[in-house]
């Protein structure tokens, strides 16, 4: 702040009235006062020259002048002639000029000036949008960082961006346990086989964090009205749609027994990890042989400790959780966000996999970015324009992303649509993204993923499709990594990396299956890897 001239001007003068006259008193003493009446004496003053006065001393002129205190305009002096009088600062017309003038330098639309009635929320920020303006930038989400965006007015935006210093490490992220493994055995029943086992936690109300899916209900009729799925992927029935969710619980106990359905030896699988770390690196089978029945499933550790438990199920529906004797349970957290990826069978899994969704690359990629929630909703067959047996993408973002809050969504599909129209594909990958940009989370992360190309010589469709998909996704302001060329782009378009075909004449043989198309439980490992580095490009440091 400064302090403020008062007087010398002609109106100030010490004066007192004597009869019908005023005479000037020179070398009268005054008082300054912060209030016409009763108020605080100001003593913090000086004089024209700087020095420290405590009282007004009129000059022999009678001319009251001085400097008041830092920032005050205003005040009320008192020389003992009646009355105290209101003295404003003589200079306060040159300091609002001043302001004008700055005003006038901030331009005159109506963008310069964001009255204060404009920030709505608590934590709303302004932000400059460099064309001599400012915008109005919301709060955002718990747990949000803000990141550069030169796409968005703001230039910034909040995101739920990973960042490369927080991932796992890959030594531990997917690697599998040395904790022993426990004893399995299945029964084909739907009663404990644990002496005096515990009542049947229900798969409604027992402590089971479900991830991977959604909309979980029971079935109708025998035994189906006793097992839960989810309803969360297209079609959205009841066993007909999601088949590869997870679930998780802590549990003390020292042998403990799942309940299932077991519908096919070939489809119904599982994946069992323990305090974090998966205990097979494939998805195994129950063991169980009697397709449409109820089983139970046993895990005997032998010791009674604290135990993180989780399932990764595919086409298993689950009945609840028998604890031995005195044992207890209880439900986890989820870490890392919500992960979802809407595709075709290249994420959702094929004959040439084991384990169908939960071992292909997907469940491996959510190790490797430390997310325990991803959400296999992917189709088979289906594509930007093709809806093979199923839905195309655009027509099942409604049931099967929106409801859902997508912190980060990978879209990879186009091998179906490569005999298409380009000009049909862009139009659909256009209205694709429009849509997804507002169905995931407020501030979701979406990356995108070229056309699909098994072979080490991709026929001239793969490569228009790939091109095709890749204009729409920049035009988005989404990220895009060609399995073609490895080419990794930003949001903003830039060309971050090229790292070279993902699919070559030279390993083909090892990472593509019979059918020459889907990958195989190798080609799904070597695929996570070069998901994950093209993903980590466009992550903040």
């Amino acid at each position: 702040m400064a302090r403020y001239l008062f007087g010398g001007s002609p109106a100030d003068y010490a004066m007192e009235r004597v009869g019908n006259q005023l005479v000037l008193r020179p070398a009268a003493v005054g008082n300054a006062w912060n209030a016409a009446v009763e108020g605080t004496q100001i003593t913090d003053l000086t004089d024209v020259n700087g020095n420290p006065i405590t009282q007004v001393v009129a000059d022999a002129n009678g001319v009251v002048q001085f400097y008041g205190p830092d920032g005050v305009t205003t005040l009320w002096l008192d020389f003992g002639f009646e009355r105290r009088v209101t003295m404003p600062a003589t200079n306060l017309g040159v300091a609002v000029t001043a302001l004008a003038a700055l005003v006038a330098s901030l331009g005159t639309t109506s963008g310069d000036v964001v009255p204060k009635s404009t920030v709505t929320t608590k934590g709303d920020l302004i932000a400059g949008t460099g064309s001599a303006t400012v915008a109005r930038l919301g709060v955002g989400s718990n747990g949000q960082t803000l990141v550069a965006d030169p796409l968005k007015t703001a230039g910034v935006a909040w995101s739920n961006a990973w960042k490369r210093r927080t991932l796992p490490h890959l030594s531990t992220a997917d690697a599998v346990s040395s904790v022993a493994a426990p004893t399995i055995t299945v029964t084909q029943q739907s009663t404990s086989t644990i002496a005096s086992a515990q009542a049947l936690l229900a798969p409604d109300t027992g402590p089971f964090l479900y991830l991977g899916a959604g909309s979980f209900t029971y079935g109708t009729g025998t035994p189906d009205s006793s097992y839960y799925l989810p309803l969360s992927r297209y079609p959205n029935t009841y066993a007909s749609g999601q088949a590869n969710y997870s679930l998780e619980f802590w549990t003390d106990a020292a042998t403990f027994e799942i309940k299932f359905k077991m519908i096919s030896t070939t489809a119904t699988k599982y994946r069992l990890s323990v305090d974090d770390r998966k205990m097979t690196d494939l998805a195994v089978a129950t063991g169980a042989t009697a397709a449409g029945s109820s089983h139970v499933l046993k895990f005997a550790f032998g010791s009674s400790t604290p135990r993180k438990i989780r399932f990764d199920f595919t086409t298993m529906p689950f009945g609840g959780l028998f604890l031995a004797p005195g044992a207890s349970a209880w439900k986890p957290t989820s870490t890392g966000g919500r992960l979802g990826i809407l595709g075709d069978s290249i994420c959702d899994g094929s004959a040439e996999n084991t384990g169908a969704g939960i071992g292909t690359w997907t469940y491996r990629l959510a190790r490797m970015l430390g997310v325990t929630d991803v959400w296999d909703q992917a189709r088979g067959g289906t594509g930007y324009i093709t809806p093979g047996s199923y839905a195309t993408l655009g027509n099942r973002v409604t049931n099967d992303i929106v409801p859902f809050s997508f912190d980060r969504l990978i879209v990879w599909a186009g091998y179906n649509d490569n005999g298409g129209v380009q000009s049909d594909i862009l139009a659909a990958a256009n209205s694709l993204y429009a849509a997804l940009k507002t169905a995931v989370a407020p501030g979701g992360d979406i990356f995108t993923i070229g056309c699909w190309a098994p072979t080490g010589t991709p026929a001239g469709s793969i490569t228009n499709t790939d091109n095709t998909i890749k204009a729409a996704a920049l035009a988005a302001g989404l990220p895009f990594v060609s399995p073609l060329t490895g080419g990794v782009y930003d949001g903003a378009g830039n060309l971050l990396a090229t790292q070279g075909p993902w699919i070559t004449a030279a390993n083909v043989a090892g990472f593509i299956g019979a059918d020459n198309v889907h990958p195989t439980d190798a080609g799904h490992i070597y695929l996570s890897r070069r998901i994950y580095e093209a993903i980590r490009l466009v992550m903040a440091a």
